[in-house]
């Protein structure tokens, strides 16, 4: 069962796909004790439902939702899964993916305000793809937890991180589309995600990129196959939705502390309970 233990962060994982080396379907490959059934059911459907690997460019994806399954102990779950190419498969072809989920209460991964770039960062998804995955319950101490840093946020992406972010608090969805998976389009989601309040987040879907929109993501880059008219190396965003005053209010406030480089400021608003978002 997953618990907070001695102030640990405790994180549950599964793992699914299949061994390069061995003849067999995609399959439940490792999990670690705190995984319900239901939680598992949950995990194995949206890894199925995630697309095939339709372009051999594509590196790693990572997703983030909130699970309807809870915990045994009855807390509320989030999930963080790292899809990633892991070359060919039992029979050579190009494109097998891995995926490995992360499962985290909710209380526990607010610690990390949300945000499934710092877990990354924190090298606790699987590296190795070669044998049965070691999951066990990762206990992740306070410590070695990163102080959250606004700094890092360029000026020259404020103006398009407010028209994104606004969309998104007023009940909106930014879309992204693309034929390969770009680095700067991932810096852009990235940013979006660290100057998003964080309570906000706890109920946030996103995905920073997948071959089929299987989830109802508020954040979602897509791959778009290659056409005539289409300029592989330029993405199209679709922004759904309008932002509301207090909302474009609360981002001038933020933005204008992120300018000044009033951060711990910029921190604190992003702290605070969420005004109607």
């Amino acid at each position: 069962m997953a618990s907070v233990s001695a102030g640990n962060i405790v994180i549950e994982n599964l793992v699914y796909g299949a061994f390069p080396s061995q003849r067999m379907g995609q399959q439940v490959v490792g999990k670690s004790p705190g995984v319900t059934s239901e939680i598992e059911r949950e995990i194995v459907e949206f890894c199925n439902t995630w697309g095939d690997c339709r372009n051999l460019k594509f590196r790693r994806s990572l997703n983030q939702f909130p699970l309807i399954s809870k915990f045994a102990d009855s807390r509320e779950a989030m999930a963080v899964v790292k899809v990633t190419n892991a070359g060919k498969d039992s029979i050579g072809r190009e494109g097998a993916l891995v995926r490995h989920a992360l499962i985290l209460a909710r209380e526990d991964y607010r610690r990390l305000e949300f945000n499934p770039f710092m877990l990354e960062s924190l090298g606790v998804f699987l590296t190795v793809w070669t044998r049965i995955a070691d999951c066990e319950t990762i206990y992740l101490a306070n410590d070695k937890i990163p102080p959250s840093d606004l700094s890092e946020v360029p000026q020259s992406f404020h103006g398009a991180l407010s028209s994104y972010a606004g969309t998104i608090l007023s009940g909106g969805e930014v879309y992204i589309y693309l034929n390969n998976h770009i680095h700067t389009i991932e810096d852009m989601i990235y940013y979006l995600i660290k100057i998003l309040p964080i309570d906000f987040k706890a109920s946030l879907a996103l995905t920073t990129f997948t071959f089929k929109k299987n989830l109802d993501y508020k954040i979602g880059c897509y791959y778009r196959q290659l056409s005539q008219d289409v300029d592989p190396l330029k993405a199209h965003f679709e922004l759904s939705g309008e932002s509301r005053p207090e909302i474009d209010n609360y981002l001038k406030t933020l933005f204008e502390c992120l300018k000044s480089e009033k951060y711990g400021r910029a921190a604190k608003l992003l702290a605070e309970p969420s005004i109607g978002f």
